[in-house]
C-alpha cells in the first residue's frame, strides 16, 4: 500500500511506516500464524473488543458512534478495553456489553501479562483498533490475543497486521475518524451529531446538585465553567488569556458567575485565579467524578477552556463550548467537531510552545468575551464570530 508523506509530521515515522509496508507480507503471515482462525464477515461476529488510547477525551470521541456500531451489528456484543479513569465515562453506555479497565497507562497495549492471557481466553471475534496516531500498538495487542479479525487505520503503515484496513480520505476530527471506521465495517451511514455520550445516574445528578449548592449558585444564574489545564504535553496556554476573557465577560454581564473546574491537583492554580477574578468566581476541583461533573456542567450556561477533558465533557453536557485548540498538533484532528463548540485559536498547526503563545496574541479577547455573553444570554448554537484582530 502506498503511503502519503503528508500524513506524517516526522520523517522518521514516515520511514518506519514505509518499512512496515515493505514487511507487510511477512507481518501478514505472522499474524495468521498467531490468530485462532481465518477472518470473517462482520455479520458473523459475535464478540468484539474496542482498543484505543486510554485518555478520557479519546474514550469520549468513540462514544459518538457506539450507538451506530451496536445497532448496525446487533448480533455482536462489544467490550471496551481502557484505563480505569476512562472507564468512568463509559459506564452505563447501552451500546457496550462490558468495560474492561485493564490498561495501566494510556497506551492501548499496556495490559499485564495475566490480563492478556485472560483476554486471549475470551476468544474475541474482532478487535477495533481505533487509534490513528499509534495504531500499531493496538494492532500488535490484537495479534497477541489471537483475534482473527482486526480493523485498523492503515494510512500510517502496518497494514499487514490488519484484516480490514480503514483509510481516511482527508484529514478529519478524531470522532469523525472512528465514525469512518464504524461506517466502513457496517456499510451504513451515521448522520447523528458527533457529540460525546455520557450517562449520569440519579446519584451523579444529586452530587452535582449538592456541589451547586456548596458553590452558592442559585438556579437561573448565568454561569461560565472554565478549565485552565490540560494533560497534553503541548497546548498549555497561560491563565492570563482566560482571565482577561472572563473579566471582560463579567464587565459586560455583572451578574455572571464563573466556576473553575479541574482535578484536585489543579486546585492551587484554580484557587489563585478565582482570587484574581474576585467574588464572582468559585472553584470545584476534585469534588466530583466525571459523570457527576457532566451533570454539573449541564447546569452551566457555557464553557471556556483549553483543549482538555472538560472540553469534551462540556460537549457531552450540550452547552456552548469555547476552547483554544492545541496548535501543537493537527488542526483537523483537534479542532471543533460539535455544532455547539467554537475554536477560538487562530490558524496554525504543529507549532512550538513559543509559537503558540505568539499566535494566541492574535486572538481578540473582547470578541471572545462578547460571544460568550451572547451564548449565555440566548443559548444560541453555532455562533460564527471572527475572534482574531
Amino acid at each position: 500500500m502506498r503511503l502519503r508523506r503528508t500524513d506524517f509530521r516526522d520523517a522518521r515515522n514516515y520511514a518506519a511506516a514505509v518499512a512496515s509496508e515493505v514487511a507487510a507480507p511477512a507481518l501478514r503471515l505472522l499474524a495468521r500464524s498467531i490468530s485462532r482462525g481465518k477472518s470473517s464477515e462482520p455479520n458473523s461476529w459475535r464478540t468484539g473488543i474496542i482498543l484505543g488510547n486510554g485518555h478520557i477525551g479519546d474514550a469520549l470521541y468513540r462514544t459518538c458512534s457506539l450507538e451506530q456500531l451496536a445497532s448496525a451489528l446487533p448480533q455482536c456484543r462489544w467490550s471496551y478495553l481502557t484505563t480505569p479513569a476512562a472507564a468512568v465515562v463509559l459506564r452505563d453506555n447501552p451500546a457496550l456489553d462490558e468495560i474492561l479497565p485493564l490498561c495501566t497507562s494510556d497506551s492501548a497495549s499496556s495490559v499485564l501479562a495475566s490480563d492478556r492471557a485472560a483476554l486471549r481466553a475470551r476468544r474475541f471475534d474482532v478487535a477495533l483498533c481505533t487509534e490513528n496516531t499509534r495504531g500499531y500498538e493496538a494492532l500488535m495487542l490484537a495479534v497477541r490475543l489471537g483475534i482473527p479479525n482486526r480493523v485498523a487505520f492503515v494510512q500510517k503503515g502496518f497494514s499487514g497486521l490488519a484484516t480490514v484496513g480503514v483509510r481516511l480520505p482527508v484529514p478529519m476530527s478524531r470522532p469523525s475518524q472512528f465514525r469512518q471506521m464504524v461506517e466502513t465495517i457496517t456499510h451504513s451511514s451515521d448522520k447523528s451529531p458527533l457529540r460525546p455520550r455520557v450517562f449520569p445516574s440519579a446519584v451523579d445528578r444529586a452530587r452535582a446538585e449538592a456541589e451547586w449548592q456548596r458553590l452558592g449558585i442559585s438556579d437561573g444564574s448565568a454561569v461560565i465553567a472554565c478549565a485552565l489545564t490540560t494533560r497534553q504535553t503541548t497546548g498549555h496556554f497561560p491563565p492570563p488569556f482566560f482571565r482577561d476573557v472572563l473579566q471582560q465577560a463579567i464587565s459586560f454581564h455583572p451578574g455572571l458567575r464563573v466556576v473553575f473546574v479541574g482535578s484536585t491537583d489543579d486546585a492551587p492554580l484554580l484557587t489563585a485565579e478565582a482570587v484574581r477574578i474576585g467574588a464572582a468566581a468559585s472553584v470545584s476541583a476534585g469534588k466530583l467524578d466525571i459523570r457527576a461533573m457532566v451533570a454539573l456542567l449541564g447546569r452551566c450556561s457555557a464553557f471556556l477552556g483549553s483543549d482538555s477533558g472538560p472540553r469534551h465533557l462540556a460537549n457531552a453536557a450540550q452547552i456552548p463550548v469555547f476552547f483554544v485548540r492545541n496548535m501543537g498538533g493537527s488542526a483537523a484532528e483537534s479542532g471543533w467537531y460539535c455544532e455547539t463548540e467554537h475554536d477560538v485559536a487562530p490558524a496554525g498547526e504543529y507549532l512550538s510552545s513559543a509559537e503558540m503563545e505568539r499566535a494566541l496574541a492574535a486572538v481578540n479577547r473582547t470578541v471572545v468575551a462578547r460571544a460568550l455573553i451572547t451564548a449565555v444570554a440566548s443559548g444560541a448554537r453555532g455562533i460564527a464570530a471572527d475572534m482574531r484582530r
